[in-house]
């Protein structure tokens, strides 16, 4: 077999195995509410028995026998020589779990890179169409010169819109709109392909460490592209592999603390405009914000007698090699590697937020892009810098009028319509240090983690279909600046992420 096509085959192993097991899992959820139905018994072994074909044909002899030993533990059960008692159940969740933790030893071991070597898929009704990432990404990036053609081509058409060319225009427009829909939506896989593997692992874990912990999973349902799933894999294991080790304190401590003994972890997922929202959360022991400042003025990289809020905590955690031997062993430990998982995920636009109590627990909150590439923006101006944000969250734009302006609780509100919104004003916000304030400005009303804004610019230019570019950060970039676009005039323009200014 050469290394192309045993690849190939590797990867559909990663898909299927990981596909089966999450079937088999959910049918052993029900054999639990259900010790006496045995219909879950037989679709657990069919799972199982086509693993082990797959995982012989593939010479990972070792993850082909333990399955071969779990089928015949099931076996037995099925034959009715032993009774699938609650306590049986739970072993076999655990021998699940080892399963789980097996193939994906063995999927790396052959050069697999999980998700990542995953091809994109395509689905049609019930058939599947395995589709290979880099073309998937090919078909993509010739989508955004056509985007950028069509805008070039509207806008010379403004000069006469009843001409043959401006008719012309508006269909093309509609077609590809229709192709831009559908090519995205070719991109998306659901976070299930992601989520599917955090129990075993945080339980493997957990064991080794000598905790309990119980694991709870809300939204893998949803749906983003896949090249962003694929750079989400590492980092949220890295956050939840911190959040056992480091987080979740012994059943021992957390008596003493007046804990429930076993610890919880979970990993939300909710849908959030164009963006999928990811709370990662345990009741544990907290980061010690005070240890962390007072090693962060060591370093000099903290000032005397400053105060971290999260964000200032983030800040300095994500620190490259920010840690310390105390911050290992008795505080969080979550500064280890916390530079990589920023990193990775400013990679596909994606924004990182934790909030920490000690004593307590953390939650970090990733906010992810569901697509990339291309979306329906609004062009706002300040000054001679064009910024764009994306639709989703924009309610009206009004004019921010003198009379509509006023005071609550020590900040500017916009009056619209009675509704007192929080004014945030652009210029601020950038630091923009131009002096040409326009006499009127108007204001982007927008709605983002349950708040309503009103967003002061100088001038909004329209609306433009932004083919967006991933950027290299520079240090303290702020978090809400996520993309690069060039409008259809070849000026260059930043993209917002409204949502991170709330």
């Amino acid at each position: 077999m050469t290394d192309a096509r045993r690849a190939r085959y590797v990867a559909l192993f990663a898909s299927e195995a990981r596909s089966l097991l999450t079937g088999a899992r959910r049918a052993l959820g029900q054999w639990q509410d259900d010790p006496a139905e045995q219909g879950a018994a037989e679709e657990i072994f069919r799972a199982l028995h086509t693993i082990k074909g797959m995982a012989a044909s593939l010479e990972f002899a070792a993850t082909a026998d333990l399955v071969h030993a779990t089928e015949t533990t099931l076996g037995a059960v099925r034959r009715g020589d032993h009774a699938a008692t609650a306590a049986w159940l739970g072993d076999f969740e655990l021998a699940l779990d080892s399963i789980s933790i097996a193939c994906e030893a063995a999927i790396v071991a052959a050069g697999g890179e999980g998700a990542a070597a995953t091809p994109g898929t395509a689905w049609t009704g019930p058939r599947i169409v395995r589709v290979d990432l880099d073309r998937l990404d090919a078909l993509l990036s010739d989508l955004g010169g056509l985007v950028m053609a069509r805008q070039e081509l509207e806008r010379r058409a403004e000069a006469d819109t009843f001409s043959p060319i401006a008719r012309a225009a508006l269909q093309m427009a509609r077609r590809l709109d229709t192709l831009q829909a559908r090519i995205l939506d070719v991109r998306l896989a659901p976070l299930a392909e992601v989520f599917e593997r955090i129990p075993p692992i945080v339980r493997d874990l957990a064991r080794q460490l000598g905790r309990d912990v119980a694991i709870d999973i809300n939204g893998d349902n949803l749906e983003v592209d896949r090249a962003i799933l694929d750079q989400l894999a590492d980092p949220l294991l890295h956050l939840l592999r911190n959040a056992v080790d480091h987080g979740i304190e012994s059943p021992d401590a957390r008596r003493a603390v007046g804990k429930r003994p076993t610890g919880r972890i979970g990993v939300t997922a909710r849908a959030d405009g164009d963006a999928v929202i990811l709370e990662i959360t345990d009741d544990g022991r907290g980061i010690d914000r005070d240890a962390i400042a007072a090693r962060a003025r060591a370093m000099g990289i903290l000032e005397d007698r400053a105060a971290l809020s999260d964000d200032g905590l983030l800040a300095v955690l994500e620190r490259p090699g920010f840690s310390t031997v105390e911050q290992v062993t008795t505080v969080s430990g979550r500064g280890v590697g916390l530079d990589v998982v920023v990193a990775r995920m400013r990679e596909v636009g994606a924004s990182l937020s934790l909030t920490t109590v000690l004593g307590r627990g953390t939650v970090f909150k990733i906010r992810l892009p569901t697509r990339l590439g291309i979306v329906r923006a609004l062009v706002t101006g300040i000054g001679e810098e064009r910024y764009v944000m994306p639709l989703t969250h924009v309610i009206e734009l009004v004019a921010c009028e003198p009379e509509l302006v006023g005071q609550r609780d020590g900040r500017s509100v916009l009056f619209v319509r009675g509704e007192a919104l929080p004014i945030v004003d652009l210029r601020r916000l950038l630091l923009y240090r131009g002096d040409d304030l326009p006499s009127r400005r108007p204001a982007v009303v927008f709605e983002a983690n349950g708040q309503r804004v009103a967003l002061l610019t100088d001038a909004v230019l329209g609306q433009v279909d932004a083919v967006v570019q991933p950027i290299d950060r520079p240090a303290g970039m702020a978090r809400w600046l996520t993309g690069a676009t060039v409008l259809d005039d070849g000026r260059p323009a930043l993209l917002m992420d409204l949502a991170s200014v709330v």
